[in-house]
């Protein structure tokens, strides 16, 4: 993953109006958050990592059809059903690490030069 300031270095087509860091906690928490806000944004019904695996799970079936469909066959859809968990678990287990304080998530406002 890059740093948190990495988007910083690369203005020569759009420019950064603003930036700010959300806890890792953000991300792997388990709950749904109803409301985020940040300044002037609102975002509503954000699902993070570990509610998007039960959701996942819970709904299994549904997917499984769609995944078969878009990925190709059976075999293919229980590939990607074992990467999706995987990348659920794995987002929850490293943004949670440390009480969130060791991987966070940078966010940008951008303009158009």
């Amino acid at each position: 993953m890059p740093s948190a300031n990495l988007l910083l270095y690369f203005q020569d087509d759009v420019a950064v109006l603003d930036h700010w860091l959300l806890h890792g906690t953000h991300y792997a928490r388990t709950r749904k958050l109803r409301h985020f806000s940040y300044k002037m944004f609102v975002v509503k019904n954000i699902f993070c990592s570990e509610e998007w695996l039960k959701r996942m799970d819970s709904n299994l079936t549904s997917i499984r059809t769609i995944f078969e469909a878009t990925y190709d066959g059976k075999d293919s859809a229980t590939k990607w059903i074992a990467y999706w968990r995987t990348f659920f678990i794995s987002v929850a287990e490293l943004f949670g690490y440390n009480n969130g304080d060791e991987w966070m998530v940078a966010h940008f406002l951008f303009k158009k030069k």
